[in-house]
């Protein structure tokens, strides 16, 4: 299921989005863009490679969106994990953001200058809260191998310890047998 047109505006007036200059054809592709569990954190219009864009912060990715006249909509993104750093600059009328990923640096020039601090706290915040659950993620798993390590390890402990119940005449062969397929769920 994703999302309706009317959901995602309400999402773009939850997050405060106020500046969508010459983006309305962009907003109207959103619902072909955005994943089903996908969250808009905030956003605003600008200027990117000299074209006007809509860019969204969600809690997944930050997305530039350019409908073209005449091609159909250039989407470009950057995953949140792989932000590196994120500035802005404000000037008389406008702002600046610039987004660091590994080597590229993608900018965002020519929007509302009340918007940019705004862009580039939600971007530091969305991505820090990110590479958070993914670290969060990790962790679970490697806690789920170690538990699987440890019942492994508990489990061969214990047939070494049949093993010598045997070895020392006080199981029988059958009964060491019965043991260890209860032991191993067979």
């Amino acid at each position: 299921m994703s999302y309706t047109l009317d959901e995602i505006k309400v999402q773009m007036e939850n997050a405060g989005i106020s500046d969508l200059w010459g983006t309305k054809r962009e907003v109207k592709e959103l619902p072909k863009i955005l994943n089903d569990n996908e969250i808009i954190k905030y956003g605003c219009s600008g200027f990117n490679d000299n074209n006007t864009v809509l860019c969204l912060c969600t809690n997944q990715r930050i997305l530039f969106l350019d409908k073209g006249l005449l091609y159909g909509i250039k989407s470009t993104e950057i995953p949140l994990d792989m932000v590196n750093g994120v500035s802005y600059e404000k000037g008389l009328i406008f702002g600046k953001i610039a987004i660091t990923n590994g080597a590229n640096v993608t900018k965002l020039e020519q929007i509302d200058k009340k918007d940019a601090p705004i862009m580039a706290d939600t971007i530091k915040k969305e991505a820090m809260n990110y590479k958070e659950s993914l670290q969060a993620k990790n962790n679970d798993n490697l806690s789920i191998q170690h538990e699987a390590s440890n019942n492994t390890d508990d489990l061969i402990k214990q047939l070494k310890e049949l093993k010598k119940l045997v070895d020392e005449g006080i199981l029988t062969q059958e009964e060491f047998k019965a043991k260890k397929k209860q032991l191993l769920g067979l």
